[in-house]
């Protein structure tokens, strides 16, 4: 099961290029199979927190990024997912 880090302050979860099994990269939500990789990724940085979610919200978390990194994507407290557009990071 996943693992993310999520924004205390503003509940935006930490996205990255990643590269898939056939190699290709694209632009999805940073996770890790291991809370203890994840926690290693969030230390030093007290503005994330590691967050356990299923493979099948991890896969809608990366269709709302539509491999756009012009996409930011934020989880509230309920679980609502929001999706803004900014520019290039």
């Amino acid at each position: 099961m996943p693992y993310l880090l999520r924004n205390h302050e503003t509940g935006e979860i930490a996205a990255a290029f990643l590269r898939n099994i056939y190699g290709l990269d694209y632009w999805g939500a940073r996770w890790w199979a291991a809370a203890d990789e994840a926690e290693e990724a969030a230390a030093g940085n007290p503005d994330w927190f590691v967050l356990h979610v299923t493979d099948s919200r991890l896969k809608l978390l990366n269709v709302k990024l539509n491999n756009d990194p012009n996409r930011r994507l934020f989880l509230d407290e309920e679980g609502s997912i929001r999706v803004e557009t900014g520019s290039a990071r």
